[in-house]
């Protein structure tokens, strides 16, 4: 793949040095931007051949049309800025541009880490339809006493990659009872009989569902299983954190060393490629060795996670990409039905990508 199609703008904004919010603002012709900072994000545009999804508007830097309400917008909110760094969130915003230009239409990006604010091009009307990403953990705030909720479900829109449990609209996201299925059928074919979750972030919308269609699936096959994680947290204030702290998945695995040899799983599904780089770093220094002493599955297939993992690891690919290519087919789709109420699920088929970290017993 050429460095042209590997570029999003998140590479932009890495490039500049700046927060991705201000790279979509530049690229949109916004004026609320100094001509230092906007001259180092289109100096990065030009470097990465970010000419993808903004042609158009590159040409016509010094511009200052605003932008038509043919726009769509990404809004990212109640997360740390790292999430949205994160390969497989990267690679369905990917997905994302590819498809809005494929439209004709541009694309306008917000990250809003605490959900504090609401971005201009809401307040101005200056978008059509919202994808959304947000928190995949607690509750989303009363709309009375969130005033980004209240702009944001004035639009038709689409979360993306896991939904509240107590929010509204459309959905698009893989298939996590079919990544669980997976996950534990390719354990049983290797011989695995005793099986655990490592979960280390209860309550986390995808790990939950992954976690559930696991020990299903465990239950059918006649197999034991487990969960292993910490206490649920109490409190969850926004930014919630992208990252997992090493300690938890240590303390996890010293867990799993303790118990006695004849109960101990064999086999780990880990519910995010972070995770599973984790594991392997613990496993290191415990001195044990993922596939012959733990064998391990993973899901997300982010592969700059990976490469440099050994043995390559085994893991479930959600097809991030697909997933935000769908969303957006998803959120037009919505905007030329405005009649049709019911909130929709878009689920995309994972499927597995085999390494070797899952031993054969």
């Amino acid at each position: 793949m050429s460095k042209k199609s590997q570029s999003t703008i998140t590479d932009v904004a890495k490039a500049a040095g700046v927060a991705v919010g201000t790279v979509s603002r530049v690229l949109n012709n916004h004026t609320d931007v100094n001509a230092g900072i906007r001259a180092k994000v289109w100096e990065a545009a030009r470097t990465l051949n970010y000419s993808r999804i903004r042609q158009r508007s590159i040409k016509r830097e010094d511009s200052t049309e605003e932008p038509r309400n043919e726009a769509l917008a990404v809004i990212f909110f109640g997360m740390e800025d790292t999430l949205v760094q994160l390969p497989v969130v990267s690679t369905a915003l990917q997905g994302i541009e590819g498809a809005i230009a494929a439209k004709g239409r541009s694309l306008m990006l917000a990250n809003i880490p605490k959900g504090n604010r609401v971005p201009p091009f809401l307040l101005g009307n200056h978008v059509a339809g919202l994808i959304i990403k947000g928190p995949n953990q607690g509750e989303l705030p009363p709309t009375s006493e969130n005033a980004l909720l209240q702009h944001i479900f004035r639009f038709p829109h689409v979360w993306l990659m896991g939904r509240p449990a107590n929010a509204t609209g459309d959905h698009c996201n893989f298939d996590t009872e079919a990544a669980g299925r997976i996950a534990t059928e390719h354990l049983y074919a290797k011989g695995h009989r005793r099986l655990a979750f490592l979960n280390p972030k209860p309550g986390q919308i995808q790990f939950e569902k992954l976690r559930q269609a696991f020990l299903q699936h465990a239950q059918r096959l006649g197999v034991s299983s487990l969960v292993l994680e910490p206490p649920a947290p109490e409190n969850l204030n926004w930014p919630l954190p992208a990252i997992t702290q090493e300690n938890t998945v240590k303390n996890l695995l010293e867990r799993w060393q303790n118990m006695p040899a004849a109960q101990r799983p064999t086999a780990l599904f880990v519910p995010s490629d972070r995770a599973a780089v984790q594991v392997y770093s613990v496993m290191a220094q415990l001195g044990l060795r993922v596939g012959p002493e733990l064998s391990l599955i993973s899901c997300n297939n982010e592969r700059s996670l990976l490469m440099n993992l050994h043995p390559t690891v085994t893991t479930v690919d959600v097809h991030a990409e697909a997933i935000g290519q769908r969303a957006v087919d998803q959120l037009l789709w919505r905007m030329g039905n405005p009649q049709e109420s019911r909130p929709m699920q878009v689920l995309l088929e994972p499927t597995l990508v085999e390494g070797e970290s899952v031993a054969s017993l």
